[in-house]
């Protein structure tokens, strides 16, 4: 029994050990397994939080919120019965991201202080866009930023220029309700009796029109769009001074829990790193959609090889266009360089920028054929159009029909074809290259009789390619034709409508000189030429008798429908016919055209050539009360530069002040 007992226990013991053995082998392989899938599964876990937030906020919660925004473009407004802007797709995007889109019922537009005062109190609202401030940062829990911006001071263009912050005390300035301007201002010392409180931009907009307050204190990419919907010019207002910039959040009641504002804030931050193929972040796309300055940014710029408006020079992009879109870069604050632009054949980029594929092209001369296919800025020059011939093919071309006689060379889809054919030229006779070059060459070997050109376009390529301009002659002018900028279908009206005021901004803004970019641009490049008169002197000098006559009667209401462009003080028709007035000391008081010349000096100053002839103007009326003034100015009816001739009036206006009433007239080629 003993050894039985004994030979069954060795057994058992033998086999319980080999249990063991293979026990701990499969525990140990179990192990393995299971911290592997653990692993994973931690892992998984971990990057899925990083993608989707939602892990850690459900979407009852989601649900559960009230958001409040106020009438604040491009970053919340409301248009059309809709709720949109940079602060509405970028909520949009981070909720979807979350798990559940946010409603529009969730979404309540009002006055910023009943927002303000409802996120303060009252558990599960959120506030936006809010500036984040050291008096508001324990009020709140924030997320963001969502965008950063500037406030400024904005003022009328003759209005006051602030040296610093301690001239401000001198004004009258708007602010809205429980906005960020009024800490702002009163940290740089201004008194709150200084300024003047609504709770509506737009209010605030018409009272600096009419003199009501000095100043307007608002974000400057704000500002400028409520400015444009106000009034149409999203240039109207100067920036008079800037304050500090702000970061605007999402400003969450401090009773909502941390965790969900991490995860809101981890949503932001994934859509602000996401880039597509293009290297453009969500966040970028979503910016771009609202801020022209960033917006433009995106686009694709395209041109051709046609000087002196677009060519390449020592391998760089040089010319009228090109000097053009460099300065309206810069004034928008637009983060791209002439070195961005792509030369491209003609055709090549109408193709292009008829699809939805953000692009810009120029030069371009609008048509009624091509007017649907794009989106247009402009004019902002133009050019002649002719036809070239060698001086030895004793080439005549006394009537349209003459031309039908010859074979025409053009490039590919340029405007040329077009005017040949509107002047009743076969197309048969026509004969397109892709480049100047190629027709010239045509035409220097006889395969082609004429070239369809550019005026100027056509002398330069002759000397580029090294010939003798004089061995050509124009022997035809198809016409003259203004160029503009073309958009592709897919870019927003707010960002062309932006580009088309950056223009008129070029145009109209003078330097210290009294001179704008835009005529030293045009002066580089093409000199000075003559209009076609569309009215006579002897309108001028009416006119100029009429505006004395009401001057004398009533000063200050005269200089008002002055600068409000009303007739008869600005032609509707002739928009070239209008008056300006000078005080003794060549200040300008009033501006039918240009109300951005309102207030400035122009004493010293001249025009692009260095005439000072406000000078002579003001000095002429004191000594010979009236007289004519020659000089070189802009048209408002055409692009480009021209001789001008002025009539000037000494009148005493109803105020008992000396005054100097002007209009002028474009000169003919003699």
């Amino acid at each position: 029994m003993h050894n039985y007992l004994t030979l069954n226990t060795t057994m058992d013991e033998r086999n319980w050990g080999i249990f063991m053995n293979r026990t701990r082998k499969y525990a140990y392989l179990f192990f393995i397994i299971a911290t592997l899938i653990a692993l994973f599964w931690a892992s998984a876990f971990i990057l899925q939080l990083g993608r989707t937030p939602s892990q850690t906020i459900s979407t009852s919660d989601l649900a559960s919120f009230s958001y409040y925004t106020e009438e604040f473009p491009p970053y919340n407004y409301q248009e059309n019965g809709t709720l949109n802007g940079i602060a509405i797709d970028l909520l949009r995007e981070i909720t979807t991201k979350l798990g559940k889109t946010v409603e529009a019922n969730q979404l309540h537009l009002t006055p910023w202080t009943v927002g303000y005062q409802a996120t303060l109190n009252i558990n599960n609202t959120i506030l936006f866009s809010t500036a984040r401030l050291p008096e508001r940062e324990q009020s709140f829990k924030w997320v963001g930023p969502i965008f950063t911006d500037k406030y400024v001071l904005f003022a009328e263009s003759g209005g006051p220029t602030i040296n610093s912050s301690s001239d401000l005390k001198n004004y009258k300035i708007g602010v809205i309700t429980d906005d960020a301007a009024v800490m702002q201002l009163m940290e740089v010392g201004v008194d709150s009796s200084h300024l003047t409180y609504e709770t509506n931009a737009s209010v605030l907009v018409n009272k600096l029109l009419n003199g009501e307050i000095d100043l307007w204190c608002y974000p400057e990419a704000v500002g400028r769009q409520i400015t444009e919907q106000a009034t149409g010019n999203y240039f109207l207002f100067k920036v008079a001074f800037p304050l500090d910039n702000l970061g605007f959040y999402y400003a969450f009641n401090k009773d909502i829990p941390d965790s969900t504002v991490n995860s809101f804030q981890r949503a932001i931050g994934a859509i602000k790193e996401e880039k597509d193929g293009s290297g453009i972040s969500g966040y970028e796309r979503i910016l771009g959609r609202y801020i022209p300055s960033v917006g433009l940014a995106q686009l694709n710029y395209l041109t051709e090889d046609w000087a002196p408006f677009n060519y390449l020079k020592d391998g760089k992009p040089a010319g009228v266009s090109v000097e053009i879109l460099q300065t309206i870069f810069r004034y928008m604050g637009v983060n791209r360089t002439t070195s961005d632009i792509q030369f491209v054949p003609l055709a090549d980029g109408f193709k292009q920028a008829q699809g939805n594929t953000s692009t810009v092209l120029f030069s371009i001369v609008r048509t009624s054929e091509r007017e649907t296919f794009y989106k247009w800025a402009g004019p902002f020059t133009k050019s002649t159009f002719v036809v070239f011939a060698l001086v030895t093919s004793n080439i005549t071309i006394d009537s349209p029909q003459d031309l039908n006689r010859y074979k025409i060379g053009t490039v590919k889809s340029s405007i040329e074809n077009e005017l040949l054919i509107n002047q009743g030229v076969n197309s048969s006779h026509i004969v397109n290259e892709l480049t100047p070059q190629e027709l010239l060459q045509r035409l220097k070997e006889g395969e082609i009789e004429l070239w369809a050109t550019g005026d100027s376009t056509g002398r330069y390529e002759m000397q580029k390619a090294g010939l003798d301009p004089n061995a050509y002659q124009s022997v035809y002018t198809l016409g003259e034709n203004d160029f503009y900028f073309v958009f592709s279908r897919d870019v927003p009206d707010n960002m062309v409508n932006a580009f088309q005021h950056a223009i008129q901004m070029v145009r109209n803004q003078k330097d210290a000189q009294g001179v704008s970019e835009y005529e030293k641009i045009v002066y580089r490049n093409l000199g000075v030429g003559f209009a076609k008169q569309l009215y006579t002197d002897k309108e001028v000098i009416a006119l100029v008798d009429k505006t004395a006559a009401a001057i004398a009667k009533n000063a200050p209401d005269t200089f008002r429908r002055i600068n409000a462009g009303e007739a008869p003080y600005k032609d509707s028709q002739n928009t070239g016919l209008y008056v300006f007035v000078y005080d003794t000391n060549v200040t300008m008081v009033a501006h039918a055209d240009n109300t951005q010349l309102v207030g400035v000096n122009f004493k010293g100053k001249t025009d692009v050539t260095g005439e000072p002839f406000r000078d002579k103007i003001v000095a002429g009326a004191l000594e010979n009360q009236t007289g004519w003034v020659e000089y070189v100015y802009m048209n408002p009816s055409q692009t480009n530069l021209y001789y001008k001739t002025t009539y000037y009036r000494l009148i005493q206006g109803s105020d008992g002040k000396y005054y100097v009433v002007c209009s002028g007239n474009f000169k003919e080629h003699p």
